[in-house]
């Protein structure tokens, strides 16, 4: 993934920035404060190609469906990645899995969101995670 292949999908979702999508407590703020903020958020995730391929590695084992999964957006997902890659932002982890080809759908005001990644590869990956010590995953 390059800086050319974030720039593409930032211009195909509209909002996709370093925070997720949108920004922060979006409704209380003045528009020029919003845009001020999404243009930051916007050059720092231009600035994040390698976190970008990070996620992109990680996500080889979670196998692709063709329903949006609603049990894990990619908030929730970005903190399952953290625990073997280290910290990455969800406009990172939204980033790398739509470049992967996940299915995905933007819903209304949320920062988040969810993909068509398989249930059964998120679980084996959060088993594994528990058994290694990473994190004490209820799965």
């Amino acid at each position: 993934m390059t800086r050319d292949d974030i720039q593409r999908i930032m211009d195909k979702v509209p909002g996709l920035n370093d925070f997720g999508i949108g920004v922060y407590d979006q409704r209380r703020k003045k528009p020029e404060e919003r845009e001020k903020e999404l243009a930051e958020g916007k050059r720092d995730l231009l600035k994040s190609v390698d976190a970008c391929n990070k996620v992109c590695e990680w996500l080889r084992q979670i196998d692709k469906i063709k329903t949006i999964n609603d049990r894990h957006s990619s908030y929730g997902l970005k903190h399952v990645a953290e625990e073997d890659i280290g910290y990455v932002t969800n406009g990172v982890f939204i980033t790398a899995a739509i470049h992967c080809g996940y299915p995905y759908r933007i819903e209304g005001n949320s920062a988040n969101v969810p993909f068509g990644m398989s249930e059964k590869s998120i679980k084996a990956v959060m088993r594994r995670q528990k058994s290694e010590g990473k994190k004490n995953w209820a799965v």
